[in-house]
């Protein structure tokens, strides 16, 4: 009867003890995560942001129906000299490696909370990175090591030099989800007459668990260009400027391979596609094709290929993902507008056509990577961007489930290119990093970037089917919670909504929405790490209706 009546009284008089207390961190946005043992495990992110260098990223326009997108820089880092290579982030999100060339190469670790590194280790040349799921493993080459870290410490466990094999040095790399095994390009130093390597390695020896060498295939000589194990490790694509190999993970054995570009020379110095099984595989090359495959057995049939179409020059395509469970692919483009102008696009393809669902056009430059979430809803581009037009954005981020090609998320880093970008499993991280000038530019200087995605969905009306007939404020989970709780709830008709949070006294602590919803539903992570142990109740004000519900907080 005590809480009825607290609660009947929060209804009733709630308008005397409205105290909206927006610095109080409850207004940000949260994120949730599972951890390792499968507890879930929950972040803040809070918007807007502060920016170090007094910048304030440009947000792209979003579509009509993502109004309401709090997608959000954590944290962005300037290099005086080196430039972020190549990056990975881990499949939890929680962390993120980028490696450093040119001046000052090092492999850095990184969590969301800010830019200063969890711990840097510094390497004499040119670093290609990979971490494992929950980031307890991190991988990383330089061109005369491959090292293997744990999470807790920059010293390396495992160090392998390729000289042992003769004139070699370490290439692109990957990682299994687990982090108990890593597979490595080990290029000959002279690729155009000799064979090169690629090698499979358990974390726990040094000794190769299996080895096989490639030799030239068409044009471009045989040193690896990409390492792309599958989403369920099961099976890689490895490729050479002119040829790709699939490879069983853990054995090696090479179960096909075939050309980058069968009808001509034309070759690519990216890694290629392929789906988490394996099943679906995709290839790119400067004559502007991308090639699909199925497989069928030990063979891999070509279900289609689409090209950019030439012009005074072929234009190339530059970029390749697959979704891991194979059924979209994408791909980035670098066209060739004159001999000292460019562009860039993304397509989005569902595996099943060569006639792209959608084509983002006007991109500036070299798309110079995508890549897909796991769960397929989220897909980022890196993008080295306008050379004339250093304020056009250069990192995209797209829901794959819009019906058109206008990113959720862009900015611009005004003076620089990107030239990587990795996507978590849930897609709520992306990190992005390249070069602090232009990629056409002389000069010197990094970046990287943090990224925290809102993937709500929807946050407006994706199509008649997705209109809401009913307000809704469902009860939170977990409940109880500590100190983090995720809050869903239903809107029916345009309009502010506003969602409080009140103690046991009916005193208002907390507004975690307070803005305007189009019909839809919604979900909000509310953070109570400010407050006590105790009960609380939520209550929902929308266009007339209200609804209260209760959680319990346990610290």
């Amino acid at each position: 009867m005590k809480t009825i009546a607290i609660l009947i009284l929060i209804l009733s008089v709630s308008s005397l003890y409205s105290q909206v207390n927006n610095s109080s961190g409850f207004a940000g946005t949260s994120v949730v995560q599972q951890n390792v043992n499968g507890n879930i495990q929950l972040r803040t992110i809070t918007t807007p942001q502060v920016y170090s260098e007094g910048i304030t990223p440009k947000q792209g326009t979003p579509p009509s129906d993502q109004t309401n997108n709090n997608s959000a820089i954590r944290w962005k880092f300037i290099d005086p000299a080196s430039i972020g290579n190549t990056n990975a982030v881990s499949g939890n999100g929680l962390y993120s490696v980028v490696g450093w060339r040119l001046n000052t190469q090092r492999v850095s670790l990184y969590g969301n909370s800010n830019s200063t590194p969890v711990w840097e280790f510094y390497t004499g040349t040119d670093n290609f990175v990979a971490i494992s799921d929950t980031a307890g493993i991190i991988a990383a080459t330089s061109s005369s090591n491959v090292y293997m870290f744990n999470h807790s410490s920059s010293t390396p466990f495992f160090d392998f030099n390729p000289t042992h094999f003769g004139n070699f040095t370490a290439g692109p790399i990957d990682i299994t989800n687990n982090g108990g095994f890593i597979i490595v390009g080990i290029n000959s130093g002279t690729p155009s007459t000799d064979s090169s390597i690629v090698a499979g390695f358990s974390k726990d020896s040094t000794s190769p668990t299996w080895m096989f060498k490639v030799g030239q295939i068409s044009a471009g000589g045989s040193s690896i260009q990409g390492v792309n194990i599958g989403g369920d490790d099961s099976l890689t694509i490895v490729n050479t400027y002119g040829g790709f190999y699939v490879v069983r993970t853990y054995t090696g054995q090479v179960i096909y391979q075939g050309m980058i570009n069968p009808s001509s020379s034309s070759g690519t110095q990216t890694r290629q596609g392929i789906s988490g099984n394996g099943n679906i595989i995709a290839t790119i090359n400067y004559s502007g094709f991308v090639r699909v495959y199925q497989r069928s057995g030990n063979t891999y049939n070509l279900l289609w290929q689409n090209q950019e179409p030439p012009g005074t020059y072929y234009n190339w395509m530059s970029a390749v993902d697959v979704s891991y469970d194979g059924s979209m692919i994408a791909a980035g483009t670098l066209n060739f507008v004159t001999s000292s102008t460019y562009d860039g696009k993304v397509k989005l393809f569902n595996t099943s056509s060569s006639t792209p669902l959608w084509t983002a056009t006007g991109l500036g430059d070299e798309v110079s990577a995508v890549s897909f979430s796991k769960n397929g809803h989220i897909l980022s581009a890196s993008s080295w961007g306008d050379y004339y037009n250093p304020l056009k954005d250069n990192l995209y981020i797209f829901k794959t489930s819009h019906p058109n090609n206008i990113p959720i998320y862009s900015f611009s880093d005004s003076s620089g290119s990107f030239f990587w970008c990795s996507t978590s499993n849930d897609g709520q991280t992306v990190i992005g990093s390249g070069k602090h000038v232009h990629a056409r530019t002389f000069g010197n200087g990094g970046i990287a970037y943090n990224v925290y995605v809102d993937t709500s969905e929807p946050t407006g009306v994706l199509n008649n089917q997705n209109i809401a007939n009913n307000f809704e404020l469902s009860q939170n989970y977990p409940n109880p919670f500590n100190p983090s709780t995720l809050i869903t709830y239903t809107v029916a008709k345009e309009g502010f909504v506003k969602i409080s949070v009140f103690d046991e006294l009916g005193r208002e602590v907390a507004v975690p929405v307070n803005q305007y919803r189009r019909p839809g539903r919604y979900s909000i992570v509310f953070n109570a790490g400010n407050l006590s142990s105790g009960m609380y109740f939520y209550r929902i004000e929308a266009n007339g209706f209200t609804a209260a519900k209760k959680m319990i907080l346990i610290k």
